[in-house]
């Protein structure tokens, strides 16, 4: 047990780690309310130098004098449009022109070259959500045209690509990025 001579002579070194760490503590916690106040204050000083640039009459006098200028060419360009406007094709004539071409407007549809790539049956059905950018969705796209292996896909080239990409309104470029062909390929291994 420690008796009180040998307490009394350890207390100066208890002192001195005492003010050792409180010194540390002191630096340390003023460093940080220093660095945190120059900080906040930036962000203060520049909020007060926008609130006082838009309270300030010269900035509002500014704007009445651009609107007093422009106002004038704005109510030339109103004018002219009114012009235009009555000079313009009547509404009828252009619902007209719009009907006619609508039902003018047909669209065919392409066909894939199945040479190509090769037919399959649904039987031979392969799960093709394991490429990358194929969901159940797509897969279920890709099989409504016929396509339902990997060996298909692997063996695309790139007129059945675009011909694909417009039977499943995909987004063009996409089984290219997404690199269907090269992933086809691997998964045809295993």
């Amino acid at each position: 047990m420690m008796n009180q001579t040998d307490f009394l002579n350890q207390l100066p070194e208890f002192a001195g780690i005492f003010i050792l760490m409180f010194s540390t503590f002191l630096i340390g916690y003023f460093s940080s309310w220093w660095l945190h106040k120059s900080k906040n204050r930036k962000t203060i000083n520049r909020l007060k130098q926008e609130i006082n640039t838009l309270k300030s009459p010269k900035q509002l006098h500014d704007i009445d004098t651009i609107f007093t200028e422009i106002k004038p060419k704005i109510i030339e360009v109103m004018k002219e449009n009114r012009e235009e406007m009555k000079t313009a094709t009547p509404p009828e004539k252009i619902i007209e022109k719009a009907r006619t071409s609508y039902v003018t407007y047909t669209k065919s549809t392409p066909e894939l070259n199945f040479d190509n790539f090769g037919h399959a049956t649904f039987e031979e059905k392969q799960d093709l959500t394991q490429i990358n950018g194929i969901g159940p969705y797509i897969e279920q796209k890709l099989n409504e045209i016929g396509i339902y292996t990997y060996e298909q896909i692997s063996r695309l080239q790139e007129e059945d690509i675009r011909t694909i990409t417009e039977l499943i309104d995909f987004f063009p470029g996409r089984i290219e990025r997404d690199n269907w062909v090269g992933q086809a390929k691997s998964l045809k291994v295993y």
